[in-house]
């Protein structure tokens, strides 16, 4: 629904950031228009149109674009769409173009703000001339009218993500507007000093790796940028890449930004100095940003810039875990698998304690969950469970247990502490994991699904346990909390893999030892069930997966207070 909300321009002024401009040229037409796209109004059907270039009629240079739009047939408007979210810069406050009309009496402007919300002014009148004309659309008179989507307030929330001219059938029945050297006049982003990184301990053992701080003097830029992180050898080889989310957004960040980032190094590195190279990049178009080095910074070209050296040895320390702190007095067990019974499990349910696939049908991985036979994937010997990852018949299959039915019957708890004590598999492309979901979705998909995952780890990097909180809503979107931690001696022994769910917080173990805490979200203040798996893949190849593959389980349990 649209609304209508004239707003002051002081109020527009105090959402739209100020300061000096500069001009921006987004397009001339004398090559392949980029970002542009025709739009047909095919909501109201009947109408004609095109977007195509004009060799005939230029202003500047060789060729414009020309629309036409043809409404003799019915239809609303047509019209052209240029996206700007590519653009590095902090906002938008006006956009200039030349344009040439023939039977066009006027314009409608569509202008998108970064929360979607789309604003609207129709019947900009154009000149009642034969040659060119420079339209000017300032952002302050667009905004405050018409408006849908995103924020729907009529307030604007820079910077300009898009912007569109539309042709009606009340500005013409059958016509053409011509379009050439499309400007856009731009508040500059902010360019924040990159400070050098500090390292948890002076080196780093291949295969293991340490805890690395970026340090940021941070301005806003206007939109949200991404850092990338390249990690070179002396030969400027690329040796890995550590890549990090910043826990701010770049949009409004300002002052002292810190942002710690576990690396885990790869098996085969070979001891020396490595450069770390960084810096930002735009998510749209993939231009890097200019930033200024600070003190001990090298710019090395390129926008990238060197913040440190990471030293790797042989010998360098594993990085020490703290001591446990695990406290359940006042607890008492509410489930407890301990594998001392044969395995109550079949594929489906119901009636049994345990089902082979996800209650939602989603299989995930590069191996099938296979149905439980007398032997595979579940067998059990000693009160130890093994789950077994193999080809059958040519193809992979590996097991899964989950502790509700596809009608969410079985075991859920709302709040506790769950525990899993495992050994992992050896090997690249094993994927075990350990995690609870919310029953809630698997009674009512409308609902938004919780996922805790208290530990995933990937063999591929054997010392690197994987811990996220994932939301999923019913309109597909979806949001991720990762951390992973360098812990020692996963697939050698046996150990604890826990985490304790309160209305105020979820808190992360292994072998008592808080890795995390974060908040408790509302999603998770509700009945979870367990899942414990081995699956593979996980992003990683398949092809040099140990066959078998096996991941053991003493125990599963819950408590409750």
């Amino acid at each position: 629904m649209k609304i209508y909300g004239w707003l002051g321009v002081a109020l527009l002024t105090a959402n739209l950031v100020l300061g000096a401009t500069s001009e921006i040229l987004l397009d001339d037409f004398e090559a392949a228009p980029q970002g542009w796209k025709f739009v047909d109004g095919r909501e109201f059907p009947g109408a004609k149109g095109s977007f195509a270039a004009d060799a005939a009629v230029a202003h500047g240079g060789k060729q414009s674009y020309q629309l036409q739009a043809d409404f003799r047939g019915g239809g609303a408007y047509v019209g052209v769409w240029r996206e700007l979210g590519g653009l590095t810069v902090r906002d938008v406050t006006e956009l200039r173009l030349w344009v040439k009309a023939r039977g066009v009496k006027s314009v409608g402007v569509r202008l998108n703000d970064a929360t979607g919300q789309c604003h609207q002014k129709k019947a900009v009148p154009l000149a009642a001339i034969a040659d060119w004309q420079e339209l000017v659309l300032k952002v302050v008179d667009i905004v405050g009218g018409e408006h849908w989507g995103g924020a729907n307030d009529g307030v604007w929330h820079g910077p300009a993500t898009g912007f569109g001219l539309n042709i009606s059938k009340d500005a013409c029945t059958q016509g053409a507007l011509w379009l050439d050297d499309v400007r856009a006049l731009a508040i500059p982003p902010g360019q924040p000093t990159i400070l050098p990184c500090t390292f948890s301990q002076p080196a780093a053992r291949p295969a293991y790796g340490l805890t690395v701080t970026y340090h940021w003097a941070a301005e806003p830029m206007g939109r949200d940028y991404k850092a990338f992180v390249h990690v070179r050898d002396a030969a400027g080889r690329l040796a890995f890449q550590a890549d990090y989310d910043l826990p701010v957004g770049t949009a409004q960040w300002s002052g002292r930004v810190d942002q710690a980032s576990t690396y885990i190094l790869p098996n085969d590195i070979a001891p020396g100095d490595y450069r770390i190279m960084t810096g930002l990049w735009n998510p749209q178009g993939g231009a890097r940003l200019p930033l200024k080095a600070g003190a001990g910074v090298r710019d090395a070209g390129d926008r990238s810039y060197q913040v440190g050296i990471l030293k790797v040895t042989a010998d360098a320390p594993i990085p020490p875990l703290g001591k446990p702190t695990l406290d359940l007095t006042g607890y008492h067990v509410t489930f407890d698998e301990d594998f001392k019974e044969p395995l109550s499990v079949s594929p489906w349910g119901p009636g049994t304690r345990w089902i082979a696939h996800t209650p939602y049908a989603g299989d995930f991985g590069d191996a099938r969950f296979a149905d439980p036979t007398k032997d595979f994937p579940f067998t059990i010997a000693d009160g130890i469970l093994r789950i077994e990852a193999k080809k059958v018949g040519g193809r992979w299959q590996a097991g899964l247990l989950a502790s509700v039915d596809r009608k969410g019957d079985g075991f859920a708890q709302q709040y506790g502490y769950f525990e899993m004590r495992a050994q992992f598999p050896k090997g690249p492309g094993t994927w075990p994991a350990f995690w609870l979901l919310g029953v809630a979705k698997v009674k009512d998909k409308s609902k938004t699904g919780v996922e805790i995952d208290i530990v995933e780890q990937y063999g591929v990097h054997p010392n690197s346990l994987h811990t996220c909180l994932h939301l999923w809503y019913a309109d597909k979107k979806h949001t991720a909390d990762p951390a992973h931690f360098i812990v020692d001696g996963m697939a050698a022994d046996f150990h604890r893999y826990g985490a304790l769910v309160t209305a105020e917080h979820i808190v992360f173990y292994f072998d008592g030892v808080e890795l995390r805490r974060i908040p408790t979200p509302e999603e998770a203040k509700a009945p979870l069930y367990l899942l414990c798996n081995l699956a593979l893949g996980g992003g990683w190849p398949i092809d040099k997966t140990p066959d078998p593959s096996c991941m053991y389980v003493d125990y599963v349990r819950a408590y409750a207070k």
